[in-house]
Order: structure tokens, then C-alpha cells, then sequence
């Protein structure tokens, strides 16, 4: 129930659709145990919010770092996840990675992933969630568009907070990693992020390598459908995984468009 003291605070949302899941969970090629993998493996990464991360202000007692722990409210229903946090810049690092492993977790089970990053008023306990911040995000994810998680300009600027050299200079490396700027009309989350790191490497590592076949697999998969506007959502990943991917430093092959109709 509702407390007579509960209030809307700021707070960060990740609103997202798993793309194609609907229609997939009517068809005979469902398979319940296959959902509850891909639930229980974004359970594994929600819990993981309970890592500590040093805040900036030493302790007044000791002069140590205290420790900050996000703790992230989250929702799953049917194909959409909502996760929210409280509006600091150490959880608008968290959530943006989060979605970034969210992407790469849910692309192994053959989906894509279309949502929002918001930061606004709301009122999130339990499975109760109302207020400004989701119709935002849910309107941003509703727009249509490519199969990506777009970052609205306030919770960016969250993500950007530093009060310090060295913090700045951790923001900057956080936002090189995880956040594109090209191909799209706003700010969005890489879903390539992670071969930033390894594209230009000789020896990419085998996890990484393990999800470039996924994503190759998925993207190929679904260049195949009739579908136009289906057919245009894997072209435009196709696009930007050649793009970040694939260039002569990988020798990683790029994946072939098929021909316009």
C-alpha cells in the first residue's frame, strides 16, 4: 500500500520493450524455459547493483571513502523492463551501464532491445510506479526508430557530474565506453560498448568474442525478414556494428546488407 507520506522524488528511469517478444510468446515456437533463463540472467545483473562504489566525500570519522550502494527499483512485465534509481551521478553510471549489459545479455537470447533513459519526478516502490518520468520514457520508446535506448539530455548531464580531475576523468572514459553520439538524432547507449575496448586488439577476449557472435548471429538472422519495418531495424544495427566493429585493425568481417528491393 501507499504511504500517506509517500511523495515523487528525482529519479533516473530505464524504460525498455524487448523487440518482437509478444509476438513470440504467442507463437508455437515458445518456450517457457527459455524466458526464464532471460529473466532469471537480468535478476543476476539487477543484484549486482548491490556492489559498493566509493562516493567523493571521505568519512569524517575514519577519512575513508564511505561506500555507496545502489539500489534500483525494477519491474518486468511481459516484454518491458522498467528499472529506476535515485538522480546521482554514481547511479546514472550504473544505469546507463546496465542497460548497455542489459543489450548484450538479451541479444544472446535472440531479441533487440528499443527504450529510453529519462531522469524526472516519480513515485516507484514495489510494483507500483507512477508519474511524469515513465510517460517520458515510455513516449521516447513508443516513438519507434532504431533498436537502440536513447539518453534524454537531463539524465546525461547527471552522468556527466564530476567535482574533481579525477572524477572528470572517469566520466570521460564512462562516457567514450558507453555512450554514441553519431547515427541518430540523440544520445544513446552503444550496444557495441564493449569492443571499443577490443575491436583493435589482436586477441579480442573470449566473453567478448562470445557476444560479437550473438549479435552477428541475431543481426544476420533478422536481415533475412520480409518485413520491411522489421528489415530496417536490423539494416540500421547492421550499419553500426560494420561501423564500430569492423575495420583493418579486427580483421573482424563485416556483415553483408542484402540487396535494396
Amino acid at each position: 500500500m501507499i504511504s500517506e507520506k509517500a511523495q515523487f522524488e528525482l529519479r533516473h528511469v530505464l524504460y525498455c520493450d524487448l523487440l518482437g517478444f509478444s509476438k513470440y510468446a504467442k507463437s508455437e515456437f515458445f518456450e517457457a524455459d527459455r524466458c526464464f533463463r532471460l529473466f532469471k540472467q537480468l535478476d543476476e545483473l539487477i543484484a549486482d547493483a548491490s556492489r559498493h562504489i566509493g562516493e567523493d566525500d571521505p568519512d569524517e570519522v575514519s577519512g575513508r571513502k564511505p561506500d555507496y550502494i545502489v539500489r534500483p527499483e525494477v519491474i518486468y512485465c511481459s516484454d518491458s523492463i522498467v528499472i529506476s534509481t535515485p538522480a546521482t551521478n554514481i547511479d546514472a553510471i550504473w544505469l546507463f551501464e546496465a542497460a548497455a549489459r542489459i543489450q548484450n545479455g538479451i541479444c544472446a537470447h535472440g531479441f533487440l532491445l528499443r527504450g529510453s533513459i529519462v531522469t524526472g519526478n516519480l513515485y516507484h516502490s514495489g510494483n507500483t510506479i507512477f508519474g511524469p518520468a515513465i510517460v517520458d520514457a515510455v513516449a521516447k520508446d513508443k516513438s519507434g526508430g532504431a533498436p537502440i535506448i536513447v539518453i534524454d539530455e537531463n539524465s546525461l548531464k547527471h552522468f556527466c557530474l564530476a567535482s574533481s580531475d579525477e572524477d572528470r576523468e572517469i566520466v570521460k572514459i564512462r562516457k567514450h565506453q558507453l555512450v554514441a553520439e553519431d547515427d541518430h538524432d540523440a544520445p544513446y547507449i552503444d550496444p557495441f560498448w564493449m569492443f571499443k575496448i577490443h575491436a583493435n586488439q589482436e586477441n579480442i577476449h573470449v566473453n567478448t568474442r562470445i557476444n560479437l557472435d550473438c549479435w552477428r548471429s541475431l543481426i544476420e538472422t533478422g536481415l533475412k525478414n520480409k518485413n520491411t519495418s522489421i528489415l530496417g531495424k536490423y539494416t540500421w544495427m547492421a550499419n553500426r556494428f560494420n561501423k564500430v566493429i569492423c575495420n583493418k585493425a579486427s580483421n573482424i568481417k563485416p556483415i553483408v546488407l542484402p540487396a535494396p528491393i
